[in-house]
């Protein structure tokens, strides 16, 4: 049974991150790299993703028609501010998007470098194990941390440049500060789920990165890590230390 639920849910992602990606060619964010975050979070967030991108990630297009140009308006109310809005601004209508929006975001934007990051380091480690302390179980979670932050402050890196002109040194050191202490927080709610799967519930017997669970388990960590984060990048805007996406 947990096999079957395995398959389906992990199948799910991947389909849904295949149905966002087309929608996206369609669609496409006004931030670049939130085009990369949408279907990566979809991998992991499968329907809960799906949701919400019809809710708050979706950005309207643009409809020429004969009698010149003109802007499809329906739903144009709610979808201006949400898409149009720069991080922490107010959009062209003078709205907001709602903070718990925002948060997630923000939450979603540093996720995405920690999937990418957990998806290359988990597959290299099924190939080439790497130890820490003995530990293969220690050695794949520094991997993934390092390629996690590598990731996670590029991903930063490249908003922080769409929304400001700031030099390469200045951008770097923000998006650092902005996405490490985010990162963290992810990284301890997934590793802390895996640590009970790997010594709690598959103590007695092997879970091969090669199998469907073990990826369930991993779309399951990765949901833990954004309860994790979500608070902490709350946290953050709030302190000024990163910006609303």
């Amino acid at each position: 049974m947990l096999n079957l639920i395995a398959v389906f849910l992990v199948c799910s992602g991947i389909g849904i991150a295949v149905h966002i990606a087309i929608d996206l060619t369609h669609r496409p964010q006004s931030m670049k790299i939130m085009n990369a975050v949408w279907i990566l979070s979809a991998l992991w967030g499968s329907y809960l993703a799906l949701w919400a991108y019809n809710k708050f990630g979706r950005s309207v297009p643009m409809k020429v028609e004969d009698d010149g140009m003109k802007m499809d308006m329906s739903g144009m109310k709610d979808n201006m501010a949400m898409d149009m809005a720069m991080p922490g601004e107010m959009s062209m209508k003078g709205m907001q998007r709602p903070y718990w929006q925002s948060v997630a975001l923000s939450a979603l934007h540093c996720g995405a470098g920690c999937t990418l990051a957990d998806i290359i380091g988990e597959w290299f480690t099924n190939y080439v194990p790497v130890t820490v302390a003995g530990s293969q179980l220690f050695g794949n979670w520094v991997l993934d941390f390092i390629l996690a932050l590598m990731i996670g402050v590029y991903f930063q890196f490249y908003a922080i440049r769409e929304m400001e002109k700031k030099s390469v040194g200045n951008a770097l050191a923000r998006a650092f500060k902005a996405d490490f202490f985010s990162l963290l927080s992810w990284q301890v709610g997934m590793y802390g789920w895996m640590a009970i799967v790997y010594f709690v519930l598959f103590i007695n017997e092997p879970l091969p990165k090669d199998t469907w669970i073990f990826w369930f388990m991993m779309q399951l960590a990765m949901l833990f890590g954004f309860f994790c984060a979500y608070p902490m990048n709350a946290l953050l805007i709030k302190l000024g230390i990163k910006k609303g996406m």
